[in-house]
């Protein structure tokens, strides 16, 4: 009987013996991992033989480290290539108008002009000069907007006077144009929790965008549905393609530069970027034609 508790513990302590060793090797190895993740020798996530399920455990929770610095590392890849985008979508956009103020008043300079010409030369140039100013002060609105610090009152405001507001601000446009919105709008005010001027904006933007692009056909229609407020602004767009619409809230991005002459490409992505300061969401498709643009709030009793 003595010798078999001998021959009872000498097993037990090989067996421990051997799980020592065995944990021990697969603490190296996901150390060699972890080295070699650190090192930036590749992305792959640790691995170890099923041993033990307190060390699995803490493997997992590695792992979900790991896929947490690889989501905020294509995070942080996407927002670099898209800031080198703006930048470099920034000074083309700055440059033409710059080379086109410097030729008209170049020319404007000539001595063999007259009165008349001269004049037209100069105003042309005093255009582009407004053009360049609404461009810098719309880059400028969208770097405020998007710094952690910016702020917003939010309060409890009626988005069917708004609505209202906005429109009427935009009757000259639209008698320019020779267009007539279809307005639907209910009949009892609707309240949501956003900043005023906020929303006054992100209206006053896609209502632009309509005028400047659109092919006709305007309509804006406000909605309560299922607890949740839709503000649409829709119109014809025949020549828009759904690729066109993937990259509409994209800044400076314009599907028809020849049509954009009063555009900045920058007026969807201030609206994009102001409702997320504010949780609501907006989206745009197309629709048989038609462009649709769609602001969803929740409803504030």
């Amino acid at each position: 009987m003595h010798y078999f508790l001998i021959i009872i513990g000498i097993l037990l302590l090989l067996f421990v013996l051997s799980r020592h060793l065995s944990l021990k090797k697969e603490i190296k190895k996901v150390k060699k991992q972890l080295d070699s993740y650190n090192k930036r020798e590749g992305n792959k996530k640790i691995d170890i033989a099923l041993i033990d399920q307190d060390l699995e455990n803490l493997v997992a929770e590695i792992n979900k480290l790991i896929d947490l610095h690889n989501l905020e590392k294509q995070k942080r890849m996407n927002t670099e290539a898209e800031q080198k985008k703006a930048i470099a979508n920034m000074s083309h956009d700055l440059r033409t108008p710059l080379t086109s103020i410097q030729g008209y008043i170049q020319m404007a300079e000539k001595e063999n002009l007259s009165s008349e010409e001269r004049k037209e030369l100069l105003q042309i140039a005093s255009e582009r000069a407004k053009r360049l100013e609404i461009l810098l002060n719309d880059f400028f609105t969208l770097s405020m907007i998007e710094a952690n610090d910016y702020e917003m009152t939010i309060e409890r405001v009626n988005l069917r006077k708004i609505t209202i507001e906005v429109l009427m601000s935009f009757y000259d446009r639209f008698q320019e144009k020779s267009l007539e919105p279809e307005i639907h709008l209910p009949e009892k005010d609707i309240f949501i929790m956003v900043d005023e001027t906020a929303v006054m904006r992100v209206l006053e933007n896609l209502i632009s965008n309509a005028l400047n692009h659109s092919d006709g056909g305007i309509a804006i229609t406000l909605q309560e549905k299922d607890e949740e407020v839709n503000l649409i602004v829709s119109n014809n767009a025949f020549n828009l393609t759904e690729q066109d619409v993937q990259h509409l809230f994209d800044r400076f991005y314009m599907a028809d530069r020849s049509r954009s002459k009063s555009s900045t490409g920058l007026g969807l992505s201030i609206a994009k970027s102001l409702m997320g300061k504010m949780d609501g969401n907006i989206t745009a498709q197309l629709n048989e034609g038609r462009l649709v643009v769609i602001c969803k709030w929740k409803y504030a009793k």
